[in-house]
């Protein structure tokens, strides 16, 4: 495990009482009992939050066009607005194998509420069960629904952005490139939140202190086995899968990434914040110093967690405007 020296106290103090199961890496052997434990909590956690006035919520369908699966699409909105919308697309994170939109439906209200936006929350179905490209597809769907059905949903269509978060950051970066070279969707922005994006980032550390809180090596290695299925270790891995493999990235919306640089995902985020530049995206890339992965949701009120939220807030509020 890392060294806490550099981990701010609010995180480092919550790790230490983490327990064994959320500590461990991913395996095979392991990944239902922490899925379902990880869906217990959440759960819990939603009990516990008081309601969030003057939001309704849709449950709506999208079907994926590859296997006519009917993905479960939360959208979230304020109840007080008859007008059309901005919305922002959001998927969760997880690691390909974990998570639900159950989970980040309390985090989407709020930020609907504050930003007075529609807030669309995608279910897409989780591997190692589906692999690629099961769970982009039905990321797709959804946002071709939401294109689509713009009008009777009261949503802007001249003012959707994607949101992804982990892995769903690294489903968003695909289904940026996805939309680009395929429905054309004018996307106004995308926002990625340490995103999940290289799949040859699992060598084995080649220091005893190279490893990472949270999301280390050998979760990262099953969460990529997982979601790639046959095509994992392939030389010719679709770009679509694996962001980091993309050769252009021009023409892709304005984006805004964040990253901890005790993040398992530091350097590749890094890395491809620079080639969007290269590429001619605008782009803001924040690395906060201290913090590893999910730091934003396992210490919410410290200090970079809160910068981390206003500041993507700044960015949806200015695209959306």
């Amino acid at each position: 495990m890392t060294s806490t020296k550099h981990l701010i106290d609010d995180i480092a103090n919550i790790l230490d009482h983490l327990p064994d199961l959320m500590s461990k890496p991913l395996t095979a052997e392991n990944y239902q009992e922490t899925r379902a434990a990880y869906g217990v909590i959440a759960a819990e956690m939603a009990k516990d939050q008081p309601p969030i006035e003057g939001i309704e919520t849709h449950k709506l369908v999208a079907k994926n066009a590859q296997d006519g699966f009917g993905v479960p699409v939360f959208l979230h909105r304020p109840t007080d607005t008859t007008a059309q919308l901005p919305c922002l697309l959001w998927i969760h994170g997880g690691g390909y194998i974990l998570g639900s939109a159950e989970s980040d439906g309390y985090m989407a209200k709020q930020l609907a509420l504050k930003l007075n936006c529609a807030v669309a929350v995608v279910d897409y179905r989780l591997a190692p069960e589906h692999a690629y490209p099961a769970p982009l597809q039905d990321c797709y769907a959804a946002l071709n629904l939401v294109m689509r059905d713009a009008e009777s949903v009261m949503i802007n269509q001249n003012k959707v952005a994607i949101l992804g978060v982990s892995a769903g950051g690294g489903l968003a970066a695909g289904l940026s490139l996805l939309n680009r070279d395929e429905a054309g969707h004018d996307l106004c922005g995308q926002v990625l939140v340490y995103p999940m994006l290289d799949d040859t980032n699992i060598a084995p550390a080649t220091n005893p202190d190279d490893d990472f809180f949270v999301w280390q090596r050998a979760s990262n290695l099953f969460g990529w086995q997982s979601y790639l299925g046959g095509l994992f270790g392939q030389p010719d891995i679709p770009a679509y899968a694996a962001a980091a493999r993309t050769v252009n990235l021009s023409g892709l919306p304005k984006t805004f990434m964040v990253v901890g640089d005790l993040d398992l995902f530091a350097g590749e985020d890094i890395l491809y914040a620079g080639n969007l530049i290269k590429a001619g995206v605008p782009t803001d890339l924040h690395v906060y110093a201290g913090v590893c992965h999910g730091f934003d949701g396992i210490a919410p009120t410290s200090a970079p967690a809160q910068r981390c939220k206003q500041e993507i807030e700044i960015f949806l509020q200015d695209i959306f405007s």
